[in-house]
């Protein structure tokens, strides 16, 4: 991305990189002013975006891609975190389940425009459905089948 004109597929694949980077650093920040079952569900998420970020880094790498400082991501979700604190768990699923359409919607096209096959792109969509239905069970009281969609998605990538 260095010099010249940058192509869709590299901005949003940088985009979500930085966008997992965030959500680590937001959801893991999180977890300790949480509940233990809170944190418990807060570092499943962490882990998610963790893993995603992780594989798409490859992306970047293998298609030499500056994607520029983590650090800036990482803050802005501890940032994002402290802007949490106290906020009521349903408050934060439920705002949570607000954020993702557009996220989404970024993925899919990503993956539309790279390659339709590739099993890191459509991990990325996968797990913003897995994180989208995590936040549904919440929602509906049922935490542990909530934190089962999280853990099933991280054993299948």
């Amino acid at each position: 991305m260095s010099g010249g004109k940058v192509s869709e597929y590299e901005q949003l694949l940088v985009d979500a990189y930085r966008g997992e980077v965030l959500g680590a650093a937001l959801f893991s920040t999180m977890a300790a002013d949480r509940t233990e079952r809170e944190r418990e569900q807060l570092l499943a998420l962490a882990r998610v975006e963790s893993r995603t970020a992780e594989r798409l880094r490859t992306l970047i790498d293998a298609d030499g891609i500056d994607a520029g400082d983590d650090a800036t991501a990482v803050d802005g979700g501890v940032e994002m975190a402290g802007a949490t604190r106290g906020q009521d768990w349903s408050a934060f699923l439920s705002s949570l389940r607000d954020a993702l359409p557009p996220f989404l919607a970024n993925f899919e096209r990503l993956q539309a425009i790279g390659a339709p096959d590739d099993p890191v792109l459509a991990e990325l969509v996968a797990h913003e459905r897995a994180i989208d239905r995590f936040a549904e069970l919440q929602i509906e009281g049922r935490s542990d089948d909530a934190l089962a969609v999280l853990d099933a998605h991280l054993t299948r990538v």
